[in-house]
């Protein structure tokens, strides 16, 4: 990031399995919660594009993306864990993912 000022987002995202991807043909597709650093949404957005693309996974629909910032949970335990995966997307130069619920093949 040349020197410009960068936050975590965070998006819902739904996808599909691609042809290629590890899952694909077993799985139908899914959603995720993906949590990168970035500049802007549009930053964030692109980056949580090119990792998708990279793992053969499609983006169906994105339920929301925005900056990760005082987000209030219901429970201790999921702002801590939540929390705790934001920390690590600051820290990285990598899109880091919460867990993968997916969904069979109709």
């Amino acid at each position: 990031m040349s020197g410009e000022e960068s936050y975590v987002f965070w998006a819902n995202i739904e996808f599909a399995y691609q042809e290629g991807s590890k899952h694909y043909g077993e799985f139908e597709g899914g959603f995720v919660y993906a949590f990168v650093r970035a500049t802007d949404v549009r930053d964030a957005l692109d980056q949580f594009q090119l990792e998708f693309a990279s793992r053969k996974l499609g983006i169906r629909f994105i339920e929301f993306a925005s900056l990760y910032y005082d987000v209030p949970w219901q429970t201790e335990e999921d702002q801590e864990h939540y929390d705790a995966i934001a920390q690590l997307a600051f820290a990285s130069e990598e899109v880091i993912f919460d867990s993968f619920e997916v969904y069979e093949r109709r």
